[in-house]
Parts: C-alpha cells; sequence; structure tokens
C-alpha cells in the first residue's frame, strides 16, 4: 500500500492510493466515501511527474480522510469530474485501502521503466505522445541521446516490441527538458 497527498501548487489537493499490484491510482473522494480509480493523476504519476506527490502513513490518511477535505468536489463546478468518478466501477473502500498490507517501496529497474512505457504506448492510439522521461534544465544533452536512442532502437523494451516509434524532445514549463514517444503505426 502507498499513499500519498497529491500537491499542486503549493496546495494539498487529493489524497492517493497507489495499488502497487496493478499500477493504478486511485483518489480519495468525499463525495463518493471511496477510492475510485483516476486516470488523470494515474498519468501524472507514471508519467508527465507535473505535480508533487509526498508519501504519507496509514495514520495520516486516517486523519485526511475523516478530516474530509481533500479530493471534495464542488457538485456545480466540477459535476462532469463528479460524474465521471461515480460512474468509474473500478473502485476501493476505506477498508480495502486501509485494510492493504504495506509493502516495501521498491524502484522500478530501468528495464521495467522501460518495459512499462513500450507497454503504455502499444496501448496508445498512433500519433499520440507520451512522457518517457524528464530531464532536468542542464540535461539538453541527455534528452537528445535519450530521443536518439529511442527512435534507433537502442532501447531494448522498444527493440522487441517490434513497433514503429518517433520521438522528439519538448521543453516543460518550467524550463525542463521532455523526451516524448509516439507510435507512427
Amino acid at each position: 500500500m502507498s499513499l500519498y497527498t497529491v500537491n499542486y501548487l503549493g496546495q494539498d489537493q487529493w489524497l492517493a492510493y497507489e495499488d502497487t499490484q496493478a499500477a493504478r491510482i486511485y483518489a480519495y473522494v468525499p463525495n463518493l466515501g471511496r477510492f475510485v480509480l483516476h486516470r488523470q493523476l494515474g498519468q501524472d504519476f507514471y508519467w508527465d511527474n507535473e505535480l508533487d506527490w509526498t508519501p504519507v502513513d496509514a495514520a495520516t490518511g486516517h486523519a485526511l480522510v475523516e478530516a474530509g477535505q481533500l479530493g471534495k468536489l464542488d457538485g456545480r463546478r466540477h459535476r462532469d469530474l463528479l460524474d465521471e468518478l461515480t460512474a468509474e466501477p473500478d473502485h476501493k473502500t476505506l477498508a480495502e485501502v486501509f485494510g492493504a498490507q504495506p509493502v516495501p517501496e521498491r524502484i522500478p529497474s530501468p528495464q521495467e521503466f522501460a518495459a512499462a512505457k513500450v507497454h503504455a504506448l502499444a496501448a496508445a492510439a498512433p500519433g499520440k505522445w507520451l512522457t518517457y522521461k524528464v530531464y532536468d534544465r542542464d540535461k539538453r544533452k541527455a534528452a537528445s541521446v535519450a530521443a536518439r536512442d529511442l527512435r534507433t532502437g537502442k532501447i531494448a523494451a522498444v527493440r522487441k516490441s517490434g513497433l514503429h516509434i518517433d520521438s522528439r524532445v519538448t521543453s516543460t514549463v518550467d524550463g525542463r527538458f521532455a523526451v516524448e514517444i509516439a507510435r507512427t503505426a
């Protein structure tokens, strides 16, 4: 079990639960009283890394749930998101989340990281750009080399997948460099 507070622009927005077995992110929605699969947060956690994710323990998570403020959606301003999360069939009860056994924090190997990215790319539509990795401001050359290695098949996971991909380097709003990949066919 991995719990996080998700912070945007210095303000906590969500209490998130990572199902480490299924590699999915669930957000606690006080309006519904449960954790719901949140695809946009999952996209950020596994790909974009634009939000700040702070690990919290179960006791802190319980306190945040009891307070009921984190993740609460205004039914008028956020009706579409609330409807989407209400209709989401993949959800977890509080007992499922807080009753889950803790697992040691594990950092995926570079091979697992690449394989996960290729798997997600295979599921994406051709031409849809996905962030492969984000590099610091002073790592432009490393980002360019990574993009070239992806494009030329030097990354084993890409080569073995049989996918034809394109890659590019783009600037993020905070000045870092994102290596993006897309299936060409």
